[in-house]
């Protein structure tokens, strides 16, 4: 992760010296201001994700499959925020070591590629549902029931699992050979970080890049891309202009989940550059360049970001989300006994549709009740 405050590096711009006095460490007033946005990160995301998963669960009407996967990945966030988040954010800006143990190493690395990989696979999985469910000979194959969403709900889990193992079973806690050792600290300088050689590390990163990145986005774009040529079809225009609110819900959900996609796509992008760069410069002097440094740090915040966006898209996107939100936050301050945050008959996001494909074909319905959601 990244070492703090570039400007407090000595003149030869070779390293970053840790700050002290005689009565042992002492921050400085950079390193306080960093270790403070990372607390605003932590509590933002925290309470956010909190909100989303309660919001789902404290109203019945609002446990769509869209909104259960919106749940899954809220856990995830959850996960990266507790699990991972303090202790990297201690050890680099606090300790400016790693003061943990190596197995604890593996673990705050595990929880970190389990939370992307979980919105990643998600992600996808929400977007090949989209497909699914607008392509009238596909349409068999959405997630219409519970059951189904179990299923696809435990494969992404197993997948993120899978996924998260490899980098927590490499990394470990070491040395960096060219890092100062402050006096009377014989612990100085110790890092968790992957413990490979420099072609294994470079393997390393592509592969994770792709299984985390690249893979998901082109099969978020296979999806969109068809998605796209459906809703541009003869059928679809005869099927949606026949309901207007149906075209709505179906541009709302669309715009929802592309906007997901397009904040998690740019927010992880720092992070997957910085995999393959530090491969390079991570024994080496420019390890510690402030300016390299620096940008590990904006890297290690968008990172974290990732956390943090996801309730502000659904409160700006979502009047489900916006009103359950804003409900349940007055029901805990004034009524804590309140058993349903959002009624059925108050949430106008909500279509009223028999069916996507009954007006066009008279086939079966398709979560009639949340055409909004689906779609």
């Amino acid at each position: 992760m990244a070492e703090l405050d570039p400007d407090a590096y000595p003149d030869d711009d070779s390293s970053w010296p840790i700050d002290g006095t005689d009565d042992g460490y002492s921050p400085s007033a950079k390193t306080v201001s960093v270790v403070l946005l990372y607390l605003v990160i932590f509590v933002i995301g925290v309470a956010g994700n909190t909100l989303t998963v309660s919001v789902v669960a404290l109203n019945p009407h609002l446990r769509t499959v869209t909104n259960l996967f919106i749940s899954q990945m809220a856990v995830g966030d959850l996960t990266l925020l507790l699990l991972a988040m303090p202790f990297d954010v201690i050890s680099t800006y606090v300790f400016q070591k790693w003061n943990f143990s190596g197995e604890f190493c593996s673990v705050v690395y595990f929880f970190q590629d389990y939370a992307i990989a979980v919105t990643a696979f998600t992600l996808t999985a929400m977007s090949i549902d989209r497909f699914l469910t607008l392509s009238r000979p596909m349409r068999a194959y959405s997630i219409r029931s519970a059951k189904k969403f179990v299923a696809v709900a435990f494969l992404v889990q197993l997948l993120a699992v899978s996924a998260a193992l490899p980098k927590s079973h490499f990394s470990d806690v070491t040395k960096m050979p060219v890092l100062p050792v402050a006096a009377n600290n014989e612990s100085a300088g110790t890092v968790c970080r992957l413990v490979l050689s420099r072609s294994a590390s470079l393997k390393f990163s592509l592969t994770r890049i792709a299984v985390f990145y690249v893979v998901p986005l082109i099969i978020i774009t296979i999806a969109f891309t068809r998605i796209n040529a459906f809703l541009k079809s003869s059928e679809a225009q005869v099927l949606l202009s026949a309901n207007y609110k149906i075209m709505a819900a179906c541009k709302r959900a669309l715009k929802l989940l592309l906007t997901l996609i397009t904040l998690f796509s740019v927010l992880f992008l720092p992070a997957t550059i910085d995999s393959i760069v530090s491969v390079f410069v991570r024994d080496g002097f420019s390890t510690y360049n402030k300016w390299y440094s620096l940008c590990e740090f904006l890297a290690d915040t968008f990172f974290y970001s990732i956390s943090v966006y996801k309730p502000f898209v659904y409160s700006l996107l979502s009047v489900n989300f916006r009103r359950g939100y804003r409900n349940l936050i007055c029901c805990l301050r004034n009524n804590p006994n309140k058993e349903s945050i959002v009624s059925q008959s108050d949430d106008s996001s909500t279509v009223e549709a028999s069916s996507l494909w009954s007006y066009y074909s008279g086939a079966d319905s398709i979560d009639a009740g949340n055409v909004g959601d689906r779609l």
